[in-house]
């Protein structure tokens, strides 16, 4: 395809990232320190059950990065979707989603400086969470200002940190269920699972027979 004049406009950047870097940033991006405090809480109101609502999410944004990957493969400039929404629709499309994005990252940045505090309160207590949440704003700034070299081993390293959380989280999580090593918790406790939804259901409703029938049968 012919490059348009948007792309043209685009154009001036070069590649300064290696492949890994770009895999990892794109992982831990993914992640974010808000993660691990959002599912807490998500997973306090609702239960495993949760996990339902983590695959939907999951799924559509699959198919989001597929359908990006594709544009991009047909336009491959800088503005990603900021460029293709001005292509497609209109300049004021592609403004709208420009700064879309923009306000996106600026909450989601802010968020989680200030997870990143409370986490950090729980060894250093007396600390304000404002402290540590603007020390983190001003080391994050740092990184950003330097050249695109330093920024992606900065952040391959940080993304590394987190992704190796999450792999021993799931092997700490497994091993108290199963009981390797320590005494192991199995799944007497497990609820929220749709199950146990649709029994709260038929109670609440004034039907505690079929209840009745639908904990007999679960438990089987």
């Amino acid at each position: 395809m012919q490059p348009t004049p948007i792309s043209e406009r685009e154009g001036g950047l070069h590649r300064g990232l290696t492949r890994t870097q770009i895999v990892m940033i794109g992982l831990g991006g993914a992640i974010g320190t808000g993660l691990f405090m959002g599912s807490g809480l998500a997973i306090g109101y609702a239960g495993p059950a949760v996990i339902l609502s983590f695959a939907l999410a999951g799924f559509v944004a699959l198919v989001m990065v597929f359908s990006l990957s594709e544009m991009a493969v047909v336009h491959p400039t800088a503005g990603s979707f900021g460029t293709y929404a001005e292509t497609y629709l209109n300049p004021w499309a592609g403004f709208v989603v420009r700064y879309t994005y923009w306000i996106a990252q600026v909450i989601a940045i802010g968020g989680e400086a200030v997870a990143a505090g409370l986490y950090m309160t729980f060894w250093f207590p007396e600390v304000p969470v404002w402290m540590w949440s603007l020390g983190f704003c001003l080391v994050l700034l740092y990184f950003n200002s330097r050249s695109v070299n330093n920024f992606g081993t900065v952040e391959f390293w940080f993304a590394l940190i987190k992704v190796t959380a999450i792999v021993l989280f799931i092997i700490l999580g497994a091993a108290t269920i199963f009981g390797l090593g320590m005494p192991g918790t199995g799944f007497h406790n497990l609820a929220g699972l749709p199950a146990d939804s649709c029994r709260m259901a038929l109670a609440d409703c004034g039907w505690p027979s079929l209840s009745a029938s639908s904990r007999s049968m679960a438990s089987r």
